[in-house]
């Protein structure tokens, strides 16, 4: 029996086709798809998505009570063996695109009633997917806090950031990253090594 190849899930936060977020998560989609996997590009500005509405402990026996654009990606992220998610900065953290997905993952790991009494969380999937983030800034700006936000996130849905890729620049033109092949050529080596390494332990 044929084994169905790895999948990589790359999340874009940006809402500029060509962007140098864009450019990137495509340049590592174009690494794992060359390791011989599988990847879905998703494109979170083309998202018909609700906010979350925190409905609380076990708000359902599924993932979200909502039934929307983010079945399919509840779906990708369970598949996947590696993620990666790329934005911009707005002011010091990620895209409303990318975030609207982020918060609709809370389901991933709800929180739950204790039989003993009280509540607590509980992960859905183990914690074995290898996941990076990709982003795109100001030189003058920090990327620090949304990394930090980002991190949070792949933890949530039992993942493990390992690397995160920063284009720091002073122009304002979209794709500007074209300027760095270096930082090309680290995307398409991170979409091979995420695709290439064996999943990790729980």
């Amino acid at each position: 029996m044929t084994e169905t190849p790895r999948l990589l899930v790359a999340l874009n936060g940006s809402p500029v086709r060509g962007s140098s977020v864009d450019l990137l998560l495509e340049a590592a989609c174009d690494g794992a798809r060359a390791a011989g996997g599988r990847v879905q590009h998703v494109r979170c500005n083309d998202l018909a998505v609700k906010p979350c509405q925190a409905c609380g402990p076990e708000p359902t026996t599924g993932f979200c009570i909502f039934h929307d654009d983010m079945d399919p990606i509840y779906a990708a992220l369970q598949d996947a063996h590696a993620v990666v998610v790329g934005s911009p900065i707005y002011f010091d953290t990620v895209s409303a695109q990318l975030k609207l997905v982020m918060d609709r993952c809370n389901c991933i790991t709800p929180l739950v009633r204790a039989a003993e009494g009280g509540y607590d969380f509980r992960p859905l999937w183990p914690r074995t997917r290898r996941a990076a983030f990709v982003t795109a800034c100001s030189s003058r700006h920090r990327y620090d806090l949304a990394e930090r936000s980002v991190r949070g996130f792949l933890k949530w849905i039992g993942a493990r950031w390992e690397e995160t890729l920063a284009w720091q620049h002073e122009d304002n033109d979209p794709g500007s990253v074209r300027t760095a092949p270096e930082l090309i050529e680290r995307a398409l080596a991170l979409g091979r090594r995420l695709i290439d390494s064996p999943p990790l332990s729980p």
